[in-house]
């Protein structure tokens, strides 16, 4: 019996030893640095190997924290309930305003969950934003900041691949230091906040003190530090991670926040840049803020190129607009020629339904048109659009009505592609942030902005004389930019312009404006505009009218119009301008019913607070107990993402059966600025 119990003891020792072989080459662990990447080539054995090839372990996702497994260890399976319990004591803490327990509870959180996303999005959030508006003084405020930008450091070092926090960051160095209250005391903190640069480059790699990261006073710039953060996601998404966000709201970020640097320099006096003297250090500043406006104009147009994968299955490139419209034009031409007689005979059926003066107005060469020919013309090219389709079937010979229906589909694509990139357009007022990048590097832009500072200025130090004169010569210079880009004169420019204006006439203590007054157009069109008595046709032709009609004044043309309709208003009696009925409508081609009122320019959207509360982040394992409400969207945001393009109000973008070789009057044509 012993023989036997020993001859199995010896078989079972043998087959370990024969098996230590196999198992050492198949299970041998790899040996990472800190990082997570793998060490001298010390790849491990084969399984070891598959994990790291679809990375599948703890390594591969980022740093690996040795209390965070002990911690998950510990909770013994309830780590849902573990982290329910610590939830409730952050919220708990925070409401009695215990910062110290607060900040270890939330280390303890992410600890114990430490590949959850959203732990680290929202509770950096609440640090940067809802703890720190809870102090007076804004340097503690400042240091709650940077603290929740720290809790993002951290998750990003632990979940390496994912392009989450690095977008945060971006997003928190930009938004957080350069929309908020305290914005001018936040940027120029961080600017001289040496230590907090040196801790960046020491924890992530990231160099703020570079060129592409320094301000015109070769600081280092908050805004320019997030797009820098931005620049990283990019960069980690062309090495094979996922982005944060739909294509269009991810990569349109870097190219926005130079224009919010652009804008920044703009805002501020720069007070510590050495300068012969205010006026010499406002013309300094407004040169550096047309430089950075330069570098923003070639970052749009290089987002414009880029290909983006539509929820409708196509690819655009929303730079090619013009061009897309030349590739229907021909398609269209080439239809219409090879129809012949068919379809000029059914062009002319609608050309004789137009009225006189529509007909007249589509007959003139654009620059000959006046102002109310061209909303004429606008409308009466909806109205003579023939649908290819219905032109092919009535062709007689088969083979002819074979082949202009496959010229028909070609038609049908091409303007199907002209309504994605129009929608995808709207959704980030592409056109609009376009057309100022150009308009804030143009002569009287820089001459305005230094003389209307100069006047502010004069205005603090009560040098009326001084600011009387800045003022008026600021005015001429706004009338001379607002005739040349009249897209400027409906976004925040225009209300820092009226403003001004405000200013002015306290300084004359005068109940009216003079007649000889330079803004006076400006300041009817405003009222116009505001009182949506201009046509629906408006916002199309306001940006487009630079390309179309250049060197003829917008607003002298414009304000024509609207006399006739405050002609019409008083000869009618009626109380309300707005309750007259248009002189035109502009119909749908389809359903042959008038369109709705055109709405006005839409913001950007943008997807955080600016210090509102955040619902807390449902957890891996159970939900969170926290009361917060969630992150509403900023003021202006838009709906329509670009997961979800908007198509429910036709009056919002392109029709299938508009006219798109010719500007439409959609709320996207002119869009407006980012409201904050």
């Amino acid at each position: 019996m012993n023989s036997v119990v020993l001859q199995r003891r010896l078989t079972y020792i043998s087959a370990m030893v024969v098996l230590i072989g196999p198992l050492y080459f198949l299970g041998r662990p790899s040996v990472r640095n800190m990082d997570g990447t793998i060490k001298n080539g010390r790849t491990g054995g084969a399984l070891a190997q598959i994990r790291t090839k679809n990375s599948l372990g703890q390594g591969d996702l980022g740093e690996l924290e040795p209390a965070s497994e002990s911690m998950r260890l510990a909770t013994l399976g309830l780590r849902g309930v573990a982290a329910t319990i610590l939830w409730q004591k952050a919220e708990y803490y925070k409401k009695e305003q215990y910062w110290d327990r607060l900040s270890a509870t939330l280390n303890q959180i992410a600890a114990l969950q430490p590949h959850f996303i959203e732990i680290w999005k929202f509770q950096s959030h609440n640090m940067s934003y809802n703890v720190s508006t809870q102090f007076d003084n804004y340097e503690h405020r400042y240091e709650w900041v940077k603290r929740g930008m720290d809790y993002l450091v951290r998750g990003a070092k632990i979940n390496k691949t994912r392009t989450e926090m690095p977008f945060e960051l971006g997003w928190f160095f930009g938004n957080k230091m350069g929309v908020a209250d305290e914005k001018v005391q936040y940027r120029q903190l961080y600017r001289d906040d040496r230590d907090f640069h040196e801790e960046i480059l020491a924890k992530t790699g990231l160099d703020v003190t570079q060129k592409d990261g320094r301000g015109p006073d070769q600081k280092p710039d908050n805004w320019l530090t997030g797009r820098l953060w931005y620049e990283r996601c990019y960069e980690m998404v062309a090495s094979g991670a996922k982005q944060a966000k739909s294509t269009l709201m991810f990569y349109q970020k870097g190219p926005q926040w130079r224009m919010k640097h652009a804008e920044a320099i703009q805002a501020e006096s720069y007070a510590h840049v050495p300068a012969a003297s205010e006026e010499a250090r406002a013309e300094w500043r407004f040169e550096a803020a047309s430089a950075a406006w330069r570098f923003a104009q070639r970052e749009w147009e290089e987002f414009g190129m880029l290909p983006i994968l539509t929820t409708y299955g196509s690819t655009i490139q929303m730079g090619l607009m013009e061009k897309a419209n030349e590739d229907f034009q021909k398609a269209q031409d080439d239809f219409a020629e090879f129809c012949g007689g068919i379809y000029d005979e059914l062009q002319v059926e609608l050309i004789d339904k137009l009225e006189d003066v529509e007909r007249e107005a589509l007959d003139l060469p654009y620059e000959e048109r006046n102002f109310e020919q061209v909303l004429l013309a606008e409308n009466a090219a909806y109205k003579i659009l023939l649908n290819p389709d219905a032109v092919a079937k009535r062709l007689e010979d088969d083979e002819a009505r074979m082949t202009a229906m496959t010229k028909a589909k070609e038609m049908v694509r091409l303007r199907e592609q002209i309504r994605h990139i129009d929608v995808y357009r709207n959704q980030i007022n592409y056109a609009y942030w376009a057309e100022r990048c150009l308009a804030e590097q143009e002569e009287e832009a820089l001459l305005a902005r230094t003389q209307m500072f100069n006047a502010d200025q004069h205005l603090e130090n009560a040098e009326l004389t001084e600011a009387f004169k800045a003022f008026e010569e600021a005015f001429i210079n706004w009338d001379k930019l607002f005739n040349k880009r009249p897209a400027m004169m409906i976004d925040d420019i225009a209300d820092e312009v009226i403003a001004s204006v405000q200013r002015y006439k306290q300084i004359l203590d005068e109940p009216e404006l003079p007649e000889d007054f330079p803004l006076n157009d400006f300041l009817e069109f405003r009222r116009v505009y505001e009182d949506q008595f201009a046509d629906p046709a408006m916002l199309g032709v306001i940006s487009s009218w630079p390309k179309k009609y250049p060197g003829r004044n917008f607003l002298t043309e414009m304000l024509r119009k609207s006399e006739e309709y405050e002609s019409q208003f008083r000869d009618t009696g009626t109380k309300d301008p707005a309750e007259m009925a248009p002189a035109f409508e502009m119909i749908d081609p389809e359903s042959g019913k008038p369109l709705e009122k055109a709405r006005g320019p839409a913001a950007e959207g943008n997807d955080h607070t600016s210090g509102a509360e955040e619902q807390p982040p449902v957890s891996e394992e159970t939900k969170s107990p926290a009361e917060e409400k969630p992150p509403a969207a900023e003021p202006g945001e838009q709906p329509a993402t670009d997961e979800t393009p908007a198509e429910t109000k036709e009056s919002t973008e392109s029709r299938s059966g508009a006219p798109l070789s010719v500007s439409k009057p959609t709320a996207g044509s002119a869009p407006g600025p980012e409201k904050k």
